[in-house]
Parts: structure tokens; sequence; C-alpha cells
């Protein structure tokens, strides 16, 4: 089997390492640029109800008014 024209892709290591060997950037930058961040994952909002069962039409929480009030005295 030939591997002559195998390409293997740079990693980040063998870049920071060029980049430091042509003084492009400095031993602090390459400790930046080696350190494995964090990747932010984004939040979905919160809807603080549950969702409808009918498609259109909101569902909030059941609030019952009755129609006959009496004050109290």
């Amino acid at each position: 089997m030939n591997t002559t024209n195998i390409k293997y892709l740079p990693t980040k290591a063998n870049i920071v390492q060029r980049l430091l060997e042509e003084k492009h950037i400095t031993a602090e930058e390459a400790v930046i640029l080696l350190t494995n961040d964090v990747p932010v994952s984004p939040v979905a909002p919160t809807y603080p109800y549950p969702v409808s069962p009918f498609p259109g039409y909101p569902q909030y929480p059941y609030v019952y008014c009755s129609s006959s009030y009496t004050p109290q005295k």
C-alpha cells in the first residue's frame, strides 16, 4: 500500500508549534490557544406554562371567576 499521497490535516498543536518556531506567537499565546475552551451551549427560553394540546391556542393557567359576587358586610 502506497502511503505517499496521504495528506494529514494539521492538528492545533502542529499549527501552534509551527507558529512558535517562526516566532509569530509567544509561549503565553500558545498556551491560550492550546487550552480547551468549553463551548457554551445555547439555552432555550423557558415557557412558564405547559404546551397547549390544541395547536394555535396557548395554554394559560386556569383562573376561575365567578359571576355571582356578594360583598361581605
